[in-house]
């Protein structure tokens, strides 16, 4: 009976750390979506805002008010974009440092355990616990240069993003400048 007792302390230790790491992804998350329903919100008022009728004046009159509005919007649109990917790409960083923080503590836990049955376990056991702590130590930093790699192309994709859209929206403006001289 007193060779269990460790073991459920153990089980429940990594079953209160995997807790602790689901609310905190829950958290995140419930963030994440207050984060993007405030955006909406703003996106839909700013639009509204933006919006315009004419009701009438010459074609030419009626048509920088139409190219005015499309410009706007693609700005709109494009802030929007941008801001949803930000919200997004923080998230998925958030949750993937918990996820790699986790393995940690997962491959830790399994390292101790290994190091307690090598050294009740029969001779040679010493040597194969520690070949499988050093596959689980690379694969736990296989884990965490993937997750690494993968928020840095993420916010490397954001940037590149960014640099981007102001030229949309300078060339939409342009576009819109012309069209007013034309009807001038």
């Amino acid at each position: 009976m007193h060779s269990i007792t460790p073991l459920h302390e153990r089980f429940t230790e990594v079953v209160t750390a995997n807790g602790d790491a689901f609310n905190a992804i829950v958290e995140i998350t419930l963030n994440t979506a207050e984060q993007m329903f405030a955006l909406n919100m703003n996106t839909v008022r700013s639009y509204k805002a933006s919006a315009t009728v004419s009701n009438g004046g010459s074609f030419f009159e009626q048509l920088t008010a139409q190219s005015g509005s499309a410009a706007r919007s693609l700005e709109l649109a494009s802030d929007y974009l941008r801001n949803a990917s930000s919200i997004c790409i923080k998230s998925q960083a958030e949750i993937g440092q918990i996820n790699v923080d986790r393995a940690n503590e997962l491959a830790q836990s399994f390292g101790s355990l290994l190091d307690t049955m090598a050294r009740s376990g029969p001779t040679g056991s010493a040597e194969v616990v520690e070949q499988i702590k050093s596959a689980l130590s690379s694969a736990t930093e296989a884990y965490e240069r993937v997750i690494r790699t993968s928020s840095e192309f993420a916010e490397r994709s954001l940037a590149a993003a960014e640099e981007v859209v102001p030229p949309v929206g300078a060339a939409a403006g342009s576009t819109e400048k012309k069209v007013a001289r034309k009807a001038a």
